[in-house]
């Protein structure tokens, strides 16, 4: 075989792959995008609209069906060409009848609250495991990434009698407590840590910087992608935490989103396109943290940044 028609072979070759590969992603693109899609698109509908969509044979509609309407009955000035317009009241109804904008903000709270807090006791504690020599370093560090292995809810129990004792219970603080450490978060800058050069804190050393001079002033500035990683994936896990807030709280002015959406769901009964609504709601503020922090994700995630000396 000659050289150009073994090259013209590889070519096709690697054509047909990323034909698939595009495939395969498009697909995938499609399955998660599909139930978002359909969670806004049924919001914006009315309890008829839905639930004859939901009656109909043919796939639901996404364009709410509703049209804005001058008080006489005829098309308002807003109305462009006919054209369908978006039905909002499911919105305003979510807000004031349904108190989401309460949970939004406890859980706005909470998630930032726990977020820094995190982040500062599992920074330090993250450098010391990585830099400084103690007795027992490897054993504690060992014990640290054994609590990975516990169930979320086995350890449920011993931490709401823990919180109980300390006189929390049904409180901004007992929700909040638990979630001021991770064993994960540790791990992560640990390694991170690791591979930052010793000679750049050998170096700040000798211009007279401590520990944590050295922490303040070489490592946090060279450990911005994993400490955003560390911080989106927290607030997250936060924003979208259920079973702890429903365990602890009985005060319903204290319930966070995802514990006050099922109440309100409760209320709500069968208006699932206000439900739908109060969950767009909530998930709009994660959608956006993501979209700012994207571009860091790969580089905290990869940890493959300067290395150790």
């Amino acid at each position: 075989m000659t050289a150009p028609a073994a090259a013209t072979r590889r070519s096709g070759r690697r054509r047909r792959a990323g034909l698939l590969a595009f495939a395969v992603m498009t697909i995938g693109a499609v399955v998660m995008v599909y139930p978002y899609a359909y969670m806004v698109g049924s919001s914006l509908k009315t309890r008829t609209e839905f639930a004859t969509d939901k009656r109909s044979v043919v796939p639901p509609r996404f364009q709410p069906g509703e049209r804005l309407k001058h008080a006489r009955g005829q098309p308002s000035a807003l109305d462009w060409k006919g054209a369908d317009w978006p039905v909002l009241k499911n919105y305003t109804d979510a807000l004031v009848y349904g108190g989401v904008d309460v949970f939004l903000l406890n859980s706005l709270i909470y998630a930032l609250v726990i977020t820094a807090v995190q982040l500062t006791v599992n920074t330090l504690a993250a450098y010391a495991f990585a830099r400084m020599h103690f007795r027992g370093r490897g054993l504690l560090f060992s014990v640290l990434l054994a609590t990975m292995m516990l169930p979320p809810a086995v350890m449920l129990v011993p931490r709401f009698l823990v919180v109980r004792q300390l006189g929390m219970v049904d409180s901004f603080c007992g929700v909040v407590l638990p979630g001021f450490a991770g064993a994960f978060g540790v791990f992560l800058l640990r390694q991170f840590f690791m591979n930052i050069p010793r000679s750049l804190e050998d170096a700040a050393r000798l211009d007279g910087c401590g520990s944590l001079g050295v922490l303040r002033h070489v490592v946090l500035p060279l450990s911005k992608p994993v400490l955003i990683t560390l911080g989106l994936f927290t607030f997250m896990g936060a924003w979208n935490a259920f079973i702890w807030p429903l365990v602890i709280l009985s005060d319903q002015s204290y319930y966070p989103l995802t514990v006050g959406l099922s109440l309100f769901q409760e209320d709500s009964g069968a208006d699932w396109p206000r439900i739908f609504a109060a969950s767009v709601m909530g998930s709009g503020p994660l959608i956006l943290l993501f979209l700012l922090a994207q571009r860091y994700l790969v580089r905290g995630i990869s940890l493959s940044g300067l290395k150790g000396t």
